[in-house]
C-alpha cells in the first residue's frame, strides 16, 4: 500500500468519531499521576477555574485499594458513604452488595497507626468478585465526587494498561458516572476503543493477558456486565478515548485501523513523570540511569498530519498563554507543577520534603531501569528517607501483599509473582533472579505516597520536569504554593 494511500485511511478513519467541544476546548489537562495524587480535590479544582480551559484526568492507579483504606480511616467526612449511595441509584441491584463491602471495610474512628490494613484478596488471574464490584464502585464514586467539585465541566481518568486484571471493571465504573474520557498508557492501548464500544452496548468484552512463555491472548479476563448489574440497566455512554504515545509511528499505527483507532493522543516526552517508553539507543549513565536523547520525542508534525486531536506531555510546565491554535494540537498535559500544589493527593510531609529540596536545588529525578515491576523506566525522585534511599530500599523486608503488578506464569495453576517480592520467592517460581535486583514496590511505596501506608512502608515518589516548580517558587518568594498559584503561572499570570 503506497504512503498516499495510507494517510487517506488514516484521515478517513479519524473522521469517524470525534471528541467533544468540552475536551477540544482544554488548553492544559493535568496528567493521571501516580496513585491518587491528580486527586479528586487537584483535579475538581484545577476542572472548576473560571477560564473554563483546563481540566484533568484522576489516576485510577489501585482505586479499590484506596477506598477500602479510606475506609479502614473511618471515611472522614462521610464522603465515600455518600459515593456509595449514588452509586447504588445508578446500579439499585448492587445495594446489597455495596452495604456488604462498606460495613466490611468501615471501622468508625479509624484504624489505630500501628494496626495494619485490611487488604484485597486478588489471588488467582480473574480477581474475585468483591474486588470486581469494588472497582466499579470506587472509580464511579471517584469521577461522581470530582464531577461534584466542578458541575458541568469534562473530567477524564486515566488508566495504566499493565494493570491488567481489574482494568475492564475500572472502565466500566467510569463509564457508569460519566468519564468524558478515558486516557491509557504503560503499555499497548490497541485493545481500548474495541472495549469501550462494547461496554457502551452492554456487551461481554475479554481483555488478552499478558502471561510469559504463552501467546499473547491465551489468557484473557472476560467480563460481561449483566453478570455484575444485571440485565435491565441502560447502557452507559461512551467516553472519548486518548491514547498516551511517545512515538509518532504509534500515532499513525494506532489510528490506522478503526478497531485500534482513539479519539486523540497524549504525546509523551521522556521527560514525563511516571512510566516512560525507553530511549531508542538504551544509553545509561555512570549509576545505570537511562539517558534520552533528542532521537526519543516525537516528530509533532507527523502526530499532526495523522489528524487527530493530541495534547503533548513532558517537560511542558512553562507559563504560556493559553492556545488559539487551529489544527489537531490541543494543548498541554501537565503533571509535576500540580502533583506539588497544595490540593494533590501527595502526603503533606513528602509534598514538603520534595520542595524544600528543589527550593534548595538538591532534588535529583532519574529515569530508573529496574525500579518498575511492569519492565517500564520510571522516573523516580530521590529523596532521602523514601523507597529510592538505597538505606531505606536495603532494610524493607519485600513482600507482595498488593499485588497490581504481578505477572504469570502458566505453571501451578497460574503463580502469580513480582520482582519487588522476595527474591527467594520470586525465582522459586520461575522468575529471572536479575529482574529483583532493584526493582521497588511500586504498590506500597504509591499507596504510601498519597498518605495511606501500611504501617513501615515509605513512599515512592514520581516526577517528571522539576525546573518550572523551582521558578514558581522564585517567582512567589517561597517554598510552597497553591493550585491556584499553580495555574496562574501556567497562564503566563504570575
Amino acid at each position: 500500500m503506497n504512503e498516499a494511500l495510507v494517510s487517506y485511511n488514516i484521515r478517513a478513519f479519524a473522521l469517524m468519531r470525534t471528541l467533544p467541544k468540552a475536551l477540544l476546548d482544554l488548553d492544559i489537562i493535568v496528567g493521571g499521576m501516580g496513585a491518587d495524587i491528580s486527586s479528586v480535590e487537584l483535579v475538581g479544582a484545577v476542572a472548576s477555574h473560571p477560564c473554563g480551559r483546563m481540566s484533568g484526568s484522576l489516576s485510577a492507579v489501585a482505586l479499590a485499594d484506596i477506598y477500602a483504606r479510606r475506609l479502614q480511616l473511618g471515611d472522614v467526612g462521610g464522603e465515600i458513604r455518600r459515593a456509595f449511595d449514588a452509586f447504588v441509584k445508578v446500579v439499585p441491584t448492587l445495594t446489597k452488595d455495596i452495604d456488604r463491602l462498606y460495613k466490611t471495610y468501615y471501622i468508625q474512628g479509624g484504624k489505630s497507626a500501628s494496626a495494619l490494613f485490611r487488604g484485597l484478596s486478588m489471588k488467582g488471574l480473574e480477581p474475585p468478585r468483591d474486588v470486581q464490584i469494588l472497582t466499579i464502585a470506587a472509580t464511579f464514586s471517584h469521577i461522581w465526587r470530582t464531577k461534584r467539585l466542578a458541575p458541568g465541566r469534562p473530567v477524564g481518568i486515566n488508566f495504566l494498561r499493565k494493570i491488567e486484571r481489574v482494568m475492564v471493571y475500572g472502565l466500566y465504573g467510569a463509564m457508569l458516572a460519566g468519564a468524558d474520557w478515558i486516557v491509557v498508557g504503560a503499555g499497548d492501548p490497541s485493545d481500548i476503543p474495541g472495549l469501550l464500544d462494547k461496554l457502551a452496548a452492554h456487551e461481554a468484552v475479554e481483555l488478552p493477558m499478558q502471561v510469559a512463555t504463552v501467546p499473547l491472548g491465551t489468557y484473557k479476563i472476560r467480563f460481561d456486565p449483566k453478570d455484575i448489574v444485571g440485565p435491565d440497566l441502560p447502557p452507559p455512554p461512551r467516553p472519548a478515548f486518548l491514547a498516551i504515545i511517545s512515538s509518532h509511528l504509534q500515532a499513525q499505527g494506532l489510528a490506522s485501523s478503526p478497531r485500534t483507532r482513539p479519539e486523540g493522543f497524549v504525546v509523551e516526552g521522556p521527560l514525563a513523570g511516571g512510566h516512560n517508553a525507553p530511549p531508542q539507543k538504551k544509553m545509561k549513565d555512570a549509576r545505570g540511569y537511562y539517558v534520552y536523547g533528542p532521537e526519543d520525542d516525537a516528530d509533532l508534525g507527523v502526530v499532526a498530519e495523522v489528524g487527530l486531536p493530541f495534547w503533548v506531555a513532558g517537560g511542558r510546565g512553562q507559563p504560556l498563554k493559553p492556545s488559539t491554535a487551529e489544527g489537531p494540537l490541543r494543548g498541554r498535559q501537565i503533571g509535576t507543577i500540580f502533583a506539588l500544589s497544595d490540593a494533590s493527593g501527595m502526603a503533606p510531609a513528602l509534598r514538603r520534603q520534595a520542595l524544600e529540596l528543589i527550593w534548595h536545588q538538591q532534588l535529583e529525578v532519574v529515569t530508573d531501569v529496574r525500579a518498575s515491576p511492569s519492565t517500564f523506566p520510571f522516573k523516580v525522585a530521590l529523596l532521602p528517607g523514601s523507597m529510592a534511599d538505597p538505606a531505606v530500599y536495603a532494610a524493607r523486608k519485600r513482600v507482595c501483599n498488593v499485588g497490581q503488578l504481578r505477572s504469570w506464569r502458566p505453571m501451578e495453576e497460574m503463580t502469580g509473582l513480582c520482582p519487588a517480592s522476595d527474591p527467594a520467592l520470586y525465582k522459586k517460581r520461575g522468575g529471572a533472579a536479575w529482574r529483583t535486583d532493584g526493582a521497588m514496590c511500586l504498590c506500597n511505596g504509591l499507596l504510601a505516597t498519597c498518605g495511606l501506608p501500611q504501617p513501615g512502608e515509605q513512599g515512592l515518589v514520581t516526577l517528571g520536569d522539576i525546573t518550572p516548580v523551582r521558578e514558581l517558587q522564585r517567582r512567589l518568594r517561597k517554598i510552597e504554593y497553591s493550585t491556584q498559584e499553580a495555574i496562574a503561572y501556567l497562564r503566563g499570570e504570575l
